[in-house]
C-alpha cells in the first residue's frame, strides 16, 4: 500500500516508525505547513515533502492517510481524503464536535472505507489480559465500579506552540487531549457509558491558556456500574495512569501498562509491560502504536472491519463532549450512535 502522512509534529514520529517497520506499506508523501518539518521527515524516510495536503494527495495518490495534525483539522482532512477514496487513520480525537462525529461516521458508512482512531493503549498487553478476565463473570462477578486517574504535568512551555491551549485549535484541554485515552479504556473494559456529570477547571494555568487543565466526572455505565474520573496537568510530574475495576469477587488495577489484582495481602502482578517499548517516543504515549497500525493495515488488506473505527473510536469523544456540556448544564444522558 502507498501511505501518506499529514502533520509532522511530535506524534508523527511513532506513526512514521510504524509505517517504515511494516513491510506492506510504502511512505510516499509527508506534509506539514512548516516546510522544515516536512523536509526533515522526508529526509528521514525518503518520502516526498509537501506543504499542502491537496497537492500531496494529488501527486502521490496514496491508499492510506495518517492524520497527525491539530485536533480541529482531523475531520476536515479525513473527509477530504475519503472523498478521494483514501482510507484514514486519525490521531485522537477523531472529532471535536457531535456534528463532526456524525459526519465522519456517515462518511465511513457511505464510502465503505476504513476509518481508524488512535487509541493505542487498547493494544497494551495489560488491557488485552484484563478484557478477557472481566468477561469471565463466574470468576469476577458483576462489575460494580471503575476509577480512572490521570495526573500529569504540562507547563507553559507545552503550550508555547501555535495550537496547544487555544480553544479553536485544540478544542479543549486535559479531557480531550491527554485523558481521552483513559476514558476510552474505562468504557472499553467496563462497557458503554449511559450518563455523565462533569466539571472542568483551569486552576494551574489560569489566564495563560484557553482550555481546561483539570477535569472531573461521575459516570454511569449501562450495566449499572458507577465510575469516577479525575484528570489534571497540574501534577508535579507525569505519574502513571491509574484505572481500577471493582468487581463483586475481586479488584483489578491498571497502572501504566502493568496489571495487578488487589488482594487482602496487597497487590499480585497479573501482567507487566515489556522491557522496551515497540516504538520510540514519550512514555505517556504507551507502546501500542505499532500494533494498532499493523492491525489497521491488515483490516484494509483483508477487507475486514477495524474495531477502532469512527463509531467505536468516537465513543470516548462523546463522553468528553458530555463532560464539557455537563460542566455548563448538569447531568448529560449519552446516546451512542450505532452502525446501520
Amino acid at each position: 500500500m502507498k501511505v501518506a502522512l499529514v502533520g509532522c509534529g511530535g506524534i508523527s514520529h511513532v506513526h512514521i516508525q510504524g509505517i517504515l517497520d511494516d513491510g506492506r506499506a510504502q511512505l510516499v508523501g509527508v506534509a506539514d505547513i512548516k516546510p522544515e518539518r516536512a523536509q526533515k521527515a522526508a529526509q528521514r524516510t525518503g518520502a516526498a515533502a509537501f506543504t499542502d495536503l491537496d497537492e500531496m494527495l494529488d501527486k502521490t495518490q496514496p491508499d492510506v492517510l495518517h492524520i497527525c495534525t491539530p485536533h480541529y483539522l482531523h475531520v476536515p482532512m479525513a473527509l477530504n481524503a475519503m472523498g478521494r477514496g483514501i482510507h484514514v487513520l486519525i490521531e485522537k480525537p477523531c472529532a471535536v464536535t457531535v456534528e463532526e462525529l456524525e459526519e465522519l461516521r456517515a462518511a465511513q458508512l457511505k464510502t465503505g472505507l476504513k476509518v481508524g482512531t488512535c487509541f493505542q493503549n487498547r493494544y497494551n498487553r495489560s488491557a488485552a489480559k484484563l478484557k478477557k478476565i472481566l468477561e469471565d463473570k463466574e470468576f469476577c462477578g458483576a462489575l460494580l465500579g471503575v476509577r480512572g486517574f490521570v495526573t500529569w504535568n504540562r507547563g507553559e512551555g507545552y503550550y508555547s506552540d501555535d495550537w496547544h491551549g487555544r480553544m479553536k485549535m485544540e478544542c479543549g484541554g486535559v479531557a480531550i487531549n491527554q485523558s481521552i485515552h483513559t476514558l476510552d479504556m474505562m468504557q472499553y473494559l467496563a462497557g458503554p457509558v449511559k450518563s455523565v456529570k462533569g466539571h472542568v477547571f483551569n486552576d494551574h494555568l489560569e489566564g495563560k491558556i484557553e482550555v481546561e487543565d483539570t477535569a472531573t466526572a461521575l459516570l454511569e455505565f449501562e450495566n449499572g456500574a458507577s465510575g469516577i474520573f479525575y484528570a489534571t496537568t497540574a501534577n508535579s510530574v507525569d505519574s502513571p495512569v491509574f484505572a481500577e475495576f471493582i468487581c463483586e469477587n475481586t479488584v483489578f488495577r491498571m497502572e501504566g501498562d502493568s496489571l495487578y489484582e488487589v488482594t487482602s495481602d496487597g497487590f499480585e502482578i497479573v501482567k507487566t509491560p515489556p522491557e522496551e517499548g515497540e516504538l520510540p517516543g514519550k512514555a505517556c504515549w504507551g507502546t501500542g502504536h505499532a500494533s494498532l497500525i499493523k492491525d489497521f493495515y491488515s483490516a484494509i488488506l483483508e477487507d475486514r472491519p477495524f474495531e477502532l473505527d469512527a463509531f467505536e473510536g468516537g465513543n470516548a469523544v462523546e463522553i468528553v463532549l458530555g463532560i464539557y456540556r455537563s460542566s455548563e448544564t448538569g447531568k448529560v444522558e449519552l446516546t451512542h450512535n450505532v452502525k446501520k
